[in-house]
C-alpha cells in the first residue's frame, strides 16, 4: 500500500507561460497578426509566430517580436507577399494592430503583451524589394527541402513551442498519475490496486508516444531519450508491483517503484531545464 497522498502526489507543474492571458490567447493573437501583416504558407506562419513569442519570452519588447516574425518569415520565404499590403508608388500607410484581447474577469494578466504598435507591414517597407532573385532561390530550397522532409519538419519548431508540447504531455500523465495514487491509497487490498497501477502504465506509454512524435533538435535528444527511457522504466516497475499478490510483496515492488519515480522525475527536470521550462519541485518519494 502507498502512503498517504500528501507525500506521494505528483505536483502540478507551472505553466511556462504563466501569467494573464493563457498561452492559447496570447498565441492566437499573434498568429492573427502575422496572417494579417505577413502572411505566407502555413509552415512560415507558424514559425513567424514561435519567433515573436519566445522574444516575448525573453522579456523584449513588443517591437522586437514583430522584428523577429518578419525576419523568419523573410528567411523562410524570400519575397513572400503580405496579405494586408500591396506594393506602391504611393507613400506607405502604418497599419495598427488590433487592440490586444481584453481577458475574461477572474483571469490573471498574461506577462505575453498583445503588440502595441510592431510598426510597418512587412511588406510596406523597401528591403523585400531589394532581396531580388538571391531570396527567390532560397525560398525554393526551402519549399522543395520541407516537401521532402515533411516527416521532421517538427526539427524546425523552436525551443518554446516544443516546451508547450511536453509540458501538454507531462501535464496529462500528472493528472492520472494524482487520481490514480489517491485510489491506491483508498484500497485495503492488493487486487483493488491493480487496475489504477496499470492505468499509470498506460500514462506512462502515452507520455513516451508523445515524446517519441517530436522531431527534437541534437541538442534535446540526449534528455529526450533519457526521458523517454525513465518513464519505461518506471512503467515496468509498476506493472510487476500491480500483480503482487501479498502484502509483502506488494511492499517490497514498492520500494522499487518509489526508486524509478525519483529518477523519472530527474529525468523529466532535466529536460525541462533544457527547454527554458521551470519546473515545480517534485514532492518526497514514498518511504
Amino acid at each position: 500500500m502507498l502512503p498517504s497522498r500528501a507525500t506521494w502526489a505528483y505536483p502540478r507543474p507551472p505553466h511556462p507561460l504563466s501569467g494573464v492571458i493563457d498561452q492559447d490567447q496570447a498565441r492566437k493573437f499573434w498568429t492573427n497578426w502575422v496572417r494579417r501583416e505577413i502572411g505566407g504558407n502555413d509552415m512560415i506562419q507558424e514559425a513567424a509566430v514561435s519567433a515573436a513569442l519566445n522574444e516575448l519570452l525573453l522579456g523584449h519588447d513588443n517591437q522586437a517580436a514583430a522584428d523577429a516574425a518578419r525576419n523568419t518569415a523573410r528567411q523562410l520565404g524570400g519575397g513572400l507577399s503580405s496579405v494586408s499590403a500591396t506594393p506602391s508608388t504611393a507613400t506607405p500607410v502604418t497599419t495598427q494592430p488590433a487592440n490586444p484581447p481584453i481577458p475574461a474577469p477572474g483571469v490573471v494578466a498574461s506577462k505575453i503583451p498583445a503588440p502595441l504598435s510592431p510598426g510597418k507591414p512587412m511588406l510596406a517597407r523597401p528591403w523585400p524589394y531589394l532581396a531580388g532573385a538571391a531570396g527567390l532561390v532560397v525560398a525554393v530550397i526551402l519549399v522543395i527541402f520541407a516537401a521532402q522532409n515533411a516527416h521532421t519538419i517538427g526539427c524546425l519548431v523552436g525551443s518554446t513551442e516544443l516546451g508547450l508540447r511536453k509540458t501538454r504531455l507531462h501535464n496529462t500523465y500528472v493528472r492520472t498519475f494524482n487520481r490514480d495514487t489517491a485510489a491506491i491509497d483508498a484500497c485495503k487490498s492488493v487486487e483493488c490496486e491493480r487496475a489504477p497501477k496499470l492505468e499509470i502504465v498506460a500514462a506512462l506509454k502515452t507520455y513516451n508516444d508523445g515524446l517519441n512524435g517530436l522531431c527534437w533538435p541534437d541538442r534535446y535528444k540526449a534528455d529526450a531519450a533519457a526521458l523517454v527511457q525513465a518513464n519505461s522504466a518506471l512503467a515496468d516497475s509498476v506493472n510487476l508491483w500491480a500483480d503482487a499478490s501479498t502484502s509483502d510483496e506488494d511492499d517490497s515492488r514498492a520500494q522499487v517503484v518509489s526508486d524509478r519515480l525519483d529518477r523519472r522525475r530527474a529525468a523529466d527536470a532535466a529536460l525541462s531545464r533544457d527547454l527554458g521550462i521551470r519546473s515545480a519541485t517534485p514532492a518526497p518519494s514514498p518511504s
